[in-house]
């Protein structure tokens, strides 16, 4: 399945939707009514009821691009929309391409890229309404995503981006240099270079590029301010055959809240190769949202342990970590921000990635 489905419901929508369908970078479904269908050819079949057929496809897809009037689908979608932590990107366009409208989603969900690349197959003109694009400024959640980062509290990053919109002063800080880059000559927003700089500037919100936990007062120091969350955590994990998730999450937990660390800011688990088809990593794994990077022994036996090696797991494993060694070679790193934690039947270790 693909991530965007193109519906048409008229015969000039149709052969546009074909054309997105051969184009769009990484391929698309169709959903065409059946008698414009063609004999043999890759589509899907529009039932007589249209807003059951957008119902599941609503639930279906990450993208969807509708070639109708505006109208049929604002009236099609209201009463599936959720909030745009969940709701899928959805723009609307004419049958030849000449406008095509982000229409719900437009940060997050993707709808005004997603415009921008089907006004680009059409040669027609992508309509975008969000205040921070028409502007050229950037919203705190496009920021976010641009920057490999997960926004904290979104009710506050709206109030961060209200004041870059209304032509407010945001200072930010990021605790790693490599991403200070990336913020580079973005409108209404300024560059600190201390946490402290940035609770003593002039300004009218603030922003924080951190894994680490604020504590509540310099939070309420700083406020409004947007905590952005980077994916440079690596979990390592090494548990007994029939470890539970709730086990290896608690213990998770614990690491995370005492050395101070953001669970949204884990990138990925890793562990050793004989680990694929144990359910508690992958439990554990699915409820963060989050990969596992299973890996092989010769590369955990190249890499450190530095609380120690251990002959038991060495008798048992066949090298002499698990959980600190593949943090460290998931991360690309040679240090750990949190060493091995045990619980009765696992171990936990943090690394920080390194940022590309």
């Amino acid at each position: 399945m693909n991530t965007l489905a193109v519906i048409a419901i008229t015969r000039g929508g149709a052969e546009l939707a074909r054309k997105v369908r051969d184009v769009y970078p990484g391929g698309a479904d169709i959903y065409l009514p059946k008698k414009f269908l063609k004999p043999g050819e890759d589509a899907h079949s529009l039932s007589d009821d249209l807003a059951a057929d957008i119902e599941k496809i609503f639930e279906k897809y990450k993208s969807i691009a509708c070639i109708m009037a505006a109208g049929i689908v604002v009236r099609t979608i209201a009463p599936l929309v959720r909030d745009k932590l969940t709701d899928p990107a959805v723009v609307v366009m004419d049958e030849e391409g000449r406008f095509v409208i982000s229409l719900l989603s437009g940060h997050i969900g993707g709808a005004n890229a997603l415009a921008q690349t089907m006004a680009g197959i059409t040669g027609g003109q992508a309509v975008i309404t969000t205040a921070s694009d028409v502007q050229g400024t950037l919203a705190v959640d496009t920021l976010a995503q641009r920057i490999g980062s997960a926004v904290e509290d979104y009710d506050v990053a709206k109030r961060v981006t209200a004041a870059v919109v209304n032509g407010g002063k945001v200072a930010a800080w990021s605790y790693n240099a490599a991403i200070s880059p990336r913020l580079d000559g973005l409108r209404g927003i300024r560059l600190y270079g201390s946490l402290d700089a940035v609770i003593n500037a002039k300004r009218d919100a603030a922003m924080i590029i951190s894994p680490f936990i604020l504590p509540e007062e310099i939070k309420a120091r700083l406020a409004p301010v947007a905590v952005l969350r980077p994916k440079v955590l690596v979990v390592g994990i090494g548990c007994n055959r029939g470890t539970t998730a709730r086990e290896i999450g608690n213990l998770a937990a614990r690491v995370f809240r005492e050395h101070g660390l953001s669970p949204l800011s884990v990138r990925n688990l890793a562990t050793i190769s004989d680990k694929k088809s144990e359910a508690g990593i992958t439990e554990f794994a699915h409820k963060a949202g989050v990969m596992v990077e299973y890996i092989s022994k010769r590369r955990l036996l190249l890499a450190d342990t530095p609380s120690g090696p251990s002959e038991k797991v060495f008798r048992n494993m066949g090298v002499y970590g698990v959980c600190e060694p593949a943090a460290l070679v998931s991360a690309g790193t040679d240090a750990l921000l949190a060493p091995k934690k045990k619980s009765k039947n696992a171990t936990i270790a943090v690394a920080e990635a390194r940022l590309a």
